[in-house]
């Protein structure tokens, strides 16, 4: 027999309401409930054990390799391929100041002056240069030095000459 009435109203709301409030709190269970967050143990730096078979340094203290010596390119340079065009270098430690004379291939004259640096066999200068015809021009080079300090061979770029390869040999 099935009840009717208040009572019955009652129960049916009494039941919605927990049904409601039970799925509510299942639907949220991981904000009411948050898991506990877990943090990585702190990054320890080990240093390396030595290896069964290394032997210490002679008298324990630690070998330092020497300095790479400065080449000196200090003097009077010319180009091989046009022996009219030559630089005056004077150098200090590892660098340098030059300047530059000559003519171009197609007859002007021009003088130029720079500065720049050896390092091991690795060379690396700037220079501004002045034409008998008013240009005026600036570019950076870079090449290598034999290793006696004779002969020099760069790659330049200039804003009016474009990419060319200069030569040294000292005199």
């Amino acid at each position: 027999m099935a009840e009717s009435g208040p009572n019955a109203t009652i129960i049916v709301t009494i039941i919605t309401v927990i049904g409601s409030v039970a799925v509510a709190v299942i639907s949220n269970w991981d904000k009411i409930f948050p898991k506990p967050q877990v943090s990585p143990p702190p990054v320890m730096a080990v240093a390396p054990e030595p290896t069964a078979n290394a032997s210490p340094p002679p008298s324990g203290k630690i070998q330092v390799a020497p300095p790479v010596p400065i080449i000196d390119i200090s003097g009077t340079w010319y180009n091989p391929a046009a022996p009219a065009n030559g630089s005056r270098i004077v150098q200090q430690n590892s660098g340098f100041q030059f300047s530059s004379w000559g003519m171009l291939p197609q007859g002007i004259g021009y003088e130029s002056k720079g500065s720049g640096t050896v390092i091991a066999q690795n060379i690396s200068y700037n220079y501004v240069a002045q034409y008998q015809n008013g240009w005026t021009s600036q570019g950076n080079c870079s090449g290598t030095v034999s290793s006696d300090g004779s002969q020099i061979s760069a790659t330049c770029s200039d804003n009016v000459l474009g990419t060319f390869v200069s030569a040294g040999i000292k005199q």
